[in-house]
């Protein structure tokens, strides 16, 4: 999967005028989407509450919900952990020849990666979804389905894979915005901070 991807750490985020800039198709559209970090953080937002109503529903239903939140702190700090891995997973689902950039921010509290890279619609909500889906909801339904209601073990990996997936909130974000934005042939495509779809030629 992961061919010719080169990852290149391009270390603390500076500028938007900094990031990487694609040549765009002139029949390219910009997402419908927030345009600032701080816009992103407060959209994000939006997605993870129903996230959260869900695992809580969940953990509350197993009777798992007192031990889950009695090991909260583990999960926290196992999920910071884990801050490197998820841009990874999305940067190996970019593409098997992609160049990728990962830059940080301390001021956001954020990671995130970028690539120039032009996808499909379905990749793109893929590579959007892969860090939520293997070190959130994954664990988290491990923990839930698989260990005895007073397990520490069981409780951590729950709590761990609920903080993973709401450190899923702008990628499903992005995801919702190709699902309803791109027409079906339609490629996206980043430039610096924003997102764009376009239909390739042999779709026109």
């Amino acid at each position: 999967m992961l061919g010719n991807m080169k990852l290149i750490f391009k270390g603390k985020f500076t500028t938007y005028e900094a990031l990487p800039q694609s040549e765009l198709p002139e029949n390219s559209v910009a997402f419908k989407e927030p345009k600032t970090m701080v816009g992103v953080n407060l959209m994000a937002m939006l997605f993870i509450i129903p996230v959260l109503i869900v695992m809580v529903i969940l953990a509350t239903v197993f009777g798992k919900y007192e031990m889950f939140t009695a090991y909260s702190f583990h999960g926290l700090v196992i999920s910071l952990l884990l801050l490197v891995p998820h841009e990874f997973i999305h940067a190996v689902f970019m593409g098997r020849d992609a160049e990728v950039f990962m830059y940080y921010s301390l001021k956001h509290m954020m990671m995130f990666v970028i690539t120039l890279s032009p996808m499909t619609k379905a990749r793109f909500i893929i590579m959007s979804f892969m860090p939520a889906l293997i070190l959130g909801w994954i664990p988290f339904l491990v923990g839930l389905l698989c260990f005895p209601v007073q397990s520490a073990a069981g409780s951590i990996l729950m709590a761990a894979g609920f903080y993973c997936a709401l450190m899923g909130g702008g990628d499903y974000m992005n995801m919702f915005n190709a699902a309803v934005q791109m027409p079906k042939g339609a490629l996206t495509q980043l430039s610096g901070m924003h997102s764009y779809w376009f239909m390739p030629e042999s779709e026109m």
